[in-house]
């Protein structure tokens, strides 16, 4: 039985205490079968947290209760928490944003957002400017807050918000972890080009309206991402520049900004989209020597390490040699490529790992259907053949008996 069925409270207290999460009532009903008391609970916790005072130690050990239950080994439970949590932080995060509406001169509410340090230093802190970073964060508020929940965004104090990216040829700190002054203009360089891109579209979609990037947003989107991050990555290589001019017309600011970190280190968020539109519209050639690169790359994000499978197990038909390589090195990667809920006759909660991913593609190659070998959620993609989010199991136990299966029905690779 996979360890989220509901087998009722006796089995969710014994699976809490083994896990050492403590045995609220409301945490195990978020582990239920059934959606109304899932529901019930989620709001009974979420009424408790919002009406505790803000930074109690009620409300702090609540919060943590809900965070460990997020690590639950029982996928229902971990979802269901990570909704809770979701949902709190949601409140949380707009009272942030909402600090961005007073003017600057007539409050004294502190921006507690990523990025914001960095942004004040280039462009000033005036209505306007709270206006476009408020527009960033709410067009990107994801990667906003995933940058704010690693903790990486702290206040620091600095005299010069670029000697951190000045510093060559490393980005880290003494005890190894990535400098928050460089996190921040990262996070800010990704966040302008995603902009950027966007209101591009958005200019050419009113000035031709039967235009591919009328008929096709999300297409044209990711060619002229693609395009732009080819550019900037391949621009002079004139030295960096200290001491920018902080003109009206902050462009040229974000654009440097933006070349500048390219150029220097890359990051899963701008993989990722380079990545599928590679897959898409560039050589093969070109696109598998960037998928290796990656895939050999030990700090690649396990999407962009799943990617980058997808991408040489298509190129790969003809070269058994290359594609155990590729297999090789995807299937110590036991990363998280995905979690949520997918589709197979009922909703389910569904985990993809990078070795799941190398496994399905294994199957395929040899001419069978990933579906009869235990990937009961895979669906077809149009990039990559196999839509890489489908391609996980409901639990650690449904994995390891798919893979006993299919490795008795597969033949052995030569």
């Amino acid at each position: 039985m996979p360890l989220f069925a509901d087998a009722g409270s006796h089995q969710r207290m014994e699976l809490n205490r083994a896990e050492s999460i403590v045995s609220d009532p409301r945490l195990i009903a978020l582990a239920s079968d059934s959606y109304l008391s899932r529901n019930r609970a989620s709001t009974d916790l979420l009424d408790v947290l919002r009406q505790l005072p803000d930074g109690s130690s009620q409300q702090m050990q609540l919060l943590r209760q809900v965070r460990r239950a997020t690590t639950s080994r029982d996928l229902q439970l971990r979802f269901s928490a990570a909704q809770v949590l979701m949902r709190y932080q949601d409140r949380q995060w707009q009272q942030r944003i909402g600090a961005l509406d007073r003017s600057p001169h007539a409050s004294a509410v502190p921006i507690r957002l990523p990025g914001w340090p960095v942004y004040v230093r280039l462009v000033g802190d005036t209505c306007q400017t709270r206006d476009r970073f408020a527009e960033m964060v709410r067009h990107c508020r994801s990667l906003f807050r995933a940058f704010d929940d690693r903790g990486v965004c702290a206040p620091v104090q600095m005299d010069d918000p670029w000697s951190s990216v000045l510093r060559k040829p490393s980005f880290t700190t003494n005890d190894g972890n990535v400098d928050p002054v460089h996190q921040r203009c990262r996070t800010l360089s990704v966040l302008v080009l995603d902009l950027y891109v966007q209101n591009h579209n958005r200019v050419a979609q009113s000035q031709t309206p039967g235009s591919i990037t009328a008929v096709q947003p999300i297409a044209a989107r990711r060619i002229a991402t693609s395009a732009m991050i080819d550019r900037l990555s391949r621009c002079a290589t004139s030295p960096w520049h200290h001491g920018v001019e902080v003109a009206e017309d902050s462009d040229t600011i974000f654009v440097t900004v933006a070349d500048h970190w390219l150029r220097s280190l890359p990051t899963s968020e701008v993989d990722d989209r380079h990545l599928r539109a590679m897959a898409a519209y560039c050589d093969p050639s070109w696109t598998r020597q960037i998928a290796h690169c990656r895939l050999k790359d030990p700090i690649s994000s396990p999407i962009t390490r799943a990617a980058a499978v997808a991408i040489l197990a298509r190129a790969s038909d003809q070269d058994q040699s290359s594609w155990d390589w590729v297999k090789g090195i995807a299937a110590s990667d036991h990363r998280p490529v995905h979690q949520g809920y997918q589709f197979a006759g009922v909703s389910k909660p569904c985990q993809t790992l990078v070795s799941d991913v190398a496994w399905a593609f294994e199957i395929r190659r040899q001419g069978e259907d990933p579906r009869d070998h235990g990937f009961q959620f895979c669906r077809a993609d149009p990039t990559w053949g196999l839509d890489l989010q489908s391609l996980g199991f409901s639990s650690p136990a449904d994995r390891h008996h798919a893979r006993q299966r299919s490795e008795r029905r597969l033949k052995p690779s030569r």
